[in-house]
């Protein structure tokens, strides 16, 4: 059992993070559901001791220096998140595209490090940020070993659209990753972002899937020629990753 009031104290940091600053003391409120009266004075200790900064003017709350420099130092002192670092950096380098590292949290995909791509037109993403792990490519890559009914555990409200084109059904989302399985691959078409495609592939550790990796591309810039070689820097990008020792030092301290 969790200490409560620690707990309260990290869902609003996420809940911030996850947001970018754009936030109200009421919205955090709601979406970490912590009653207003409870939420204030911790998000007052908070700003004072620069974990979160207030806007005066618009009154929203956003990350502040202090959670900074203790990203800054997670990143300095391990020795696996280097080392994921620089394989996502060649997975961008190579394909010439924004390539991400990912794990799984409850029904989100955390995005854990990231590699932009060399050209100007490409997705925004950005490190902390989470999005429902079935409207996306690497999210499915994550939830590919799941039963059924794990997956209705996982959802019990069934599955928000993000766009037009995500999935909707649990029985097909369930379908769609017996092809990751399958295939080793995990696509999405304009699921989470119109305009983009994107290719993912498991990191599994002894035999679990513990982390994704994921490449993604503009719809412009897509083809047959473009998909074989992202599946290509994929496959050793995975195969690379799954020999860095310890890989759950990364994991564990992302959870």
């Amino acid at each position: 059992m969790f200490h409560q009031p620690t707990l309260r104290v990290t869902t609003i940091l996420e809940t911030v993070s996850a947001h970018n600053g754009e936030l109200t003391m009421s919205e955090i409120a709601r979406m970490a559901n912590i009653p207003r009266g409870t939420i204030m004075p911790i998000l007052q200790t908070l700003c004072g001791q620069h974990f979160l900064s207030m806007e005066k003017q618009s009154k929203r709350y956003y990350i502040g220096l202090r959670c900074f420099l203790s990203g800054a130092s997670f990143a300095n002192t391990s020795g696996a998140y280097s080392g994921v670092a620089s394989i996502v950096n060649m997975m961008a380098r190579e394909s010439e595209e924004t390539a991400h590292f990912c794990i799984l949290e409850k029904g989100d995909v955390l995005y854990v490090v990231k590699a932009e791509s060399t050209h100007q037109i490409r997705m925004y993403s950005e490190i902390g940020r989470k999005l429902p792990a079935y409207g996306t490519a690497v999210g499915k890559a994550l939830l590919s070993d799941m039963s059924l009914e794990e997956l209705n555990q996982l959802y019990p409200d069934g599955l928000s659209p993000l766009t037009e084109h995500t999935i909707r059904d649990v029985r097909y989302l369930y379908d769609q990753l017996q092809q990751v399985k399958q295939t080793g691959f995990a696509h999405e078409c304009e699921e989470s972002n119109i305009g983009i495609r994107c290719i993912a592939t498991p990191i599994r550790y002894n035999g679990s899937i513990v982390a994704a990796i994921s490449i993604v591309i503009p719809l412009f810039r897509y083809d047959e020629e473009k998909r074989c070689d992202i599946e290509r820097i994929l496959t050793q990008a995975a195969n690379s990753l799954e020999n860095i020792i310890p890989l759950t030092d990364i994991l564990n301290k992302t959870r």
